[in-house]
């Protein structure tokens, strides 16, 4: 059974969740039902959940075969640690600047390199039983 993967899963389901929750505060704040209405907070808002939720889903899926495909229990919590963290990194830099910052920089590491290094990882666990 993927147990560290269901651990970070439900980080991951909480920190979306607490996104998700992020923007509604702010288009009840600015009355926008659809988009962004122009607004410079409710777009990174809504920013912060999409980008959370093209990143975190693959990553989960990609720790999930990792660790059912016999991968090391500290990698698999190593890769899960940095994808929560890159990914609240992200939110947290994104709330406080449209541009760059420190923050969106190290989410995106934290998220592309366990992203690079599961992806390298499962292409050596599985590559000769995938290819026969």
């Amino acid at each position: 059974m993927p147990v560290i993967s269901g651990f970070y899963g439900a980080l991951l389901a909480l920190l979306g969740v607490f996104l998700a929750i992020y923007v509604i505060n702010h288009r009840r704040r600015t009355h926008t039902g659809l988009g962004d209405g122009g607004d410079a907070g409710l777009q990174r808002a809504v920013r912060m959940f999409g980008n959370f939720a093209e990143y975190a889903p693959l990553a989960l899926i990609l720790i999930g075969l990792f660790e059912m495909n016999g991968g090391s229990r500290t990698m698999i919590h190593v890769y899960g640690a940095a994808i929560v963290v890159g990914r609240l990194a992200h939110a947290w830099g994104l709330s406080t600047s449209a541009g760059e910052s420190i923050g969106r920089l190290a989410g995106m590491v934290l998220t592309f390199v366990p992203l690079i290094g599961l992806s390298v990882q499962l292409l050596m666990l599985t590559a000769s039983k995938a290819i026969g």
